[in-house]
């Protein structure tokens, strides 16, 4: 009976700490999908700059 009414207690809690961990993940995804938004394209361009100057120099 004591523990049924140590988890009717923390149920308030439980669910303020399930916000914030889906608040808190929510913005890890976010800053992962700028990070990478930005730098996938750059990667792309890199590659493409080094391919075309190894098959100019080849000719």
């Amino acid at each position: 009976m004591k523990l049924l009414k140590t988890l009717k207690s923390r149920s308030g809690q439980t669910a303020i700490e399930y916000i914030f961990t889906t608040v808190a993940l929510f913005f890890v995804f976010l800053s992962f999908y700028i990070f990478y938004s930005k730098t996938v394209p750059l990667q792309f361009e890199q590659g493409a700059k080094v391919i075309l100057t190894v098959y100019e120099s080849k000719d």
